[in-house]
């Protein structure tokens, strides 16, 4: 290196970029929806156990609180069915044969009929679907009140 020549040092301003980072993250975090809304709403009743069931390759039963029947997946894909067990029974053995390895979730109001319960057991029964999973609320000690 010659002699009397220095090195001069830049200095760069990260104020702007870091502005920038700050308002792409604000806009991501208010737009992103985590949880897709769900087509049709339940109350669902309490339970005291606990079991993962898997998030995906489910085909999930719904019955509203007017015994209203849907079927659907994961996707939020449902659609209504029959009322009759003939329907219920029909759309059941539809999926099950669209997707054979799929778990199926009933998902009951705690308001519904239990007729119509009645009704979509005996349709998963007569289809051979002897494993299923009743979705619940998982309520705690403290919700009991003890």
């Amino acid at each position: 290196m010659a002699k009397g020549k220095h090195r001069v040092g830049i200095k760069i301003d990260m104020t702007p970029m870091v502005d920038v980072a700050f308002l792409l993250l604000i806009f991501f975090m208010s737009t992103t929806q985590f949880k897709p809304p769900e087509e049709v709403s339940v109350s669902l009743p309490f339970s005291s156990s606990e079991i993962k069931v898997p998030e995906i390759n489910t085909i999930i039963l719904t019955v509203n609180k007017d015994g209203r029947v849907f079927i659907g997946g994961e996707r939020g894909d449902a659609r209504e069915v029959q009322k009759d067990s003939d329907g219920v029974l029909k759309a059941i053995t539809d999926a099950r044969t669209k997707r054979p390895g799929a778990y199926v979730v009933v998902k009951a109001d705690k308001g519904a009929n239990y007729g119509q319960m009645w009704e979509v057991m005996d349709a998963l029964a007569r289809s051979n679907t002897l494993r299923f999973n009743l979705m619940t609320e998982l309520r705690t000690d403290r919700e009991r009140g003890k």
